[in-house]
């Protein structure tokens, strides 16, 4: 089973939208590190998440001392200054697996290491084409999202929403 280790923004994207449950049902081990769950500030938003891993369908990567001095001390061609997106691309690079973020220069870092990289966009693609999503909840989770994140790229949502419609 493909490992996914997934950042903080696209938990926030999932949870904007009430979708963190689907996420486990894909075909994917889910996997995070701590750091990641430290910036889950809302405590509705931690409970949703120590749930999943409370029940073992999420794995939570620590790190020793010495990991974090690693971490710390990682070249990077891009300036990741928060010790969280460092810390996801440290373990992605060691354990060699998909990373999903939204953070474009870790993205960028991320690729330019060989990594796959993928975001909340593909995330929901991906559950509507595993039959987790109807069309129709797809086209909802778009919207939703749309109106939560303008970060995210318009042009690619509306084309989602564009292609789910036409398949309803």
């Amino acid at each position: 089973m493909k490992i996914a280790l997934i950042d903080t923004n696209v938990f926030l994207d999932m949870l904007s939208v009430d979708s963190l449950p689907q996420i486990f049902e894909l075909n994917l081990k889910i996997t995070t590190v701590d750091f990641v769950l430290s910036e889950i500030n809302q405590k509705d938003q931690a409970d949703q998440l120590n749930y999943f891993v409370k029940s073992k369908k999420l794995e939570v990567y620590r790190f020793s001392p010495d990991d974090i001095a690693d971490i710390i001390n990682m070249k990077t061609k891009r300036n990741l200054r928060r010790i969280t997106d460092k810390s996801v691309l440290w373990k992605a690079l060691n354990i060699q697996c998909l990373l999903l973020t939204g953070d474009k220069n870790l993205r960028k870092e991320a690729e330019e290491n060989g990594l796959e990289v993928r975001g909340s966009l593909w995330v929901i693609s991906q559950l509507q084409k595993a039959n987790i999503l109807s069309n129709n909840s797809a086209i909802l989770l778009l919207e939703k999202l749309k109106l939560q994140n303008q970060s995210l790229p318009k042009n690619e949502i509306d084309r989602l929403i564009f292609m789910y419609h036409d398949n309803s």
